[in-house]
């Protein structure tokens, strides 16, 4: 397990762009709000973003698409010009889909300094993957996610409790076969319905419940209290909070989701150590207060 790493990130968005399909619950463009990607524009804001910060370790990040499903010559343009940009000590990080890694994506991204690799693996059970309209299988989001971790790189792993067809028992495997993956790093994104989405129209059939706010915030302190022994370090709860909420249909969406998370761990601190509640730091007690103080939203 790596040292978690100090670098202050940069976030570049390419929604859509390399994905091989359009998963039932998916679509970036109104979860990054972003558009296009504008390669010679993400120039112009990395090397303002280096200047700001020279002698502090950088990151550049690309999100909201499959990055390693892009076609190879784009690839490696983004990966040459941005790449040039850092300063020595500087890095990469990707967003891709566990279908497209493979020993020489795997070469190519460390030869231009990618070091985190994050996988939107979502789910490690079949038959949730098949309803959600991720086209693999479990086995092979296990396989890629040891082949990063096998060849160096800091290794994410994001998970989306309450998709299509998830259960107690789906539930049960994807934490077991979380501690089994072994990543640095975890997302949890509760699965939030979006207007015009298959998965809303899913949800307009009848066909699907989502999660209630209340079942997705303690299935996330369950992973936070089954991560922390493992060093496996949870670095997002919850979609952006700058989501439109005018696109959100149904499902646990809160922009404070994470405080929700944080608020319920310390709850449960409190009530297995009483006198754990009678020493709380000010940031504590403003926590406890704060989104009301009774439990989430059902």
């Amino acid at each position: 397990m790596k040292q978690p790493d100090k670098s202050l990130i940069y976030p570049l968005f390419i929604p859509m762009q390399g994905c091989p399909g359009t998963c039932v619950y998916c679509d970036q463009r109104k979860i990054s709000g972003a558009g296009t990607f504008d390669l010679e524009k993400a120039e112009g804001e990395v090397t303002a973003f280096i200047r700001r910060n020279t002698g502090t370790r950088k990151q550049v990040a690309f999100y909201g698409g499959t990055f390693t499903a892009l076609p190879l010559g784009l690839q490696e343009d983004i990966l040459l010009r941005i790449s040039r940009l850092l300063d020595e000590g500087d890095s990469l990080r990707v967003s891709t889909h566990p279908l497209y890694i493979d020993a020489d994506t795997l070469s190519r991204l460390w030869r231009y300094r990618v070091r985190v690799i994050e996988l939107g693996i979502q789910d490690f059970c079949d038959e949730v993957l098949k309803a959600s309209g991720r086209n693999y299988q479990a086995e092979l989001a296990y396989a890629a996610a040891v082949a990063v971790r096998e060849a160096g790189f800091t290794m994410g792993v994001q998970l989306m409790p309450g998709l299509p067809q998830s259960s107690a028992a789906s539930l049960q495997k994807n934490q077991r076969m979380l501690l089994e993956t072994k990543p640095d790093l975890l997302r949890l994104y509760p699965t939030v319905v979006i207007k015009g989405t298959k998965l809303a129209r899913l949800y307009e059939r009848g066909d699907y419940l989502p999660l209630s706010l209340r079942e997705a915030v303690m299935i996330c302190a369950d992973y936070a209290e089954l991560c922390a022994p493992s060093s496996i370090r949870i670095i997002k709860y919850g979609l952006p909070s700058n989501l439109d909420m005018a696109e959100v249909v149904a499902g646990p969406y809160h922009p404070a989701f994470g405080e929700l998370v944080k608020q319920e761990l310390l709850r449960r601190e409190i009530k297995r150590d009483p006198k754990r509640g009678e020493h709380l730091y000010p940031k504590e007690i403003q926590l406890l207060k704060a989104h009301g103080a009774g439990e989430p939203d059902q």
